[in-house]
Parts: structure tokens; sequence; C-alpha cells
């Protein structure tokens, strides 16, 4: 799915609540895709950023379509690994 990539996030409104992500997603001008998280316009789901910095995008691949796979945050490479660990359990 989406080139080879699907980005899986959740939609986690600011502390503000969801009128006010509902009203900082609106004020971003975006043809494209808007990542929940970051409010960043992109191609595509799986190009967003990281909420956090310090995290890097893992690729999970998907076992049942060959082809794709979820990107998930983990913090550095040694979490990354272990999320990848355990998917493979799933």
């Amino acid at each position: 799915m989406f080139g080879g990539h699907q980005q899986q996030q959740q939609q986690r409104p600011p502390a503000g609540g969801m009128g006010q992500w509902q009203a900082h997603s609106d004020a971003v001008p975006c043809s494209n895709y808007l990542c929940p998280d970051t409010l960043v316009c992109v191609a595509q789901p799986h190009e967003c950023p990281c909420p956090n910095v310090e995290d890097i995008k893992c690729l999970i691949p998907d076992a049942q379509d060959k082809g794709s796979s979820s990107v998930v945050c983990a913090r550095g490479q040694e979490e990354c690994a272990e999320v990848q660990r355990k998917s493979r359990k799933i």
C-alpha cells in the first residue's frame, strides 16, 4: 500500500483537545496528506516524520502483503530492532 509503505499512526489531539487540534490542522495548507502528529504536509503517509526528533522510523514488513510495510517510530536502533523482532511473532 502507499508505494510499498504504510504509515501507522494514532491521531492524538494536542493538550487543548480535539477542537484545538482541528483548528491547527485546518490552518495548515495541504493538498496531499497531513501528518496527524506533526501537521507536516507530505505526498504519502509513510513520508511523515516521527513526532520526536530523537525517534527513528522503523519499517515493519507486512506479513500478508509482501510488498508493503508499516512505519513505526522508535527510540533508536535498539528499540527499532526490538519492535521488528516482536512484530514477527504477530
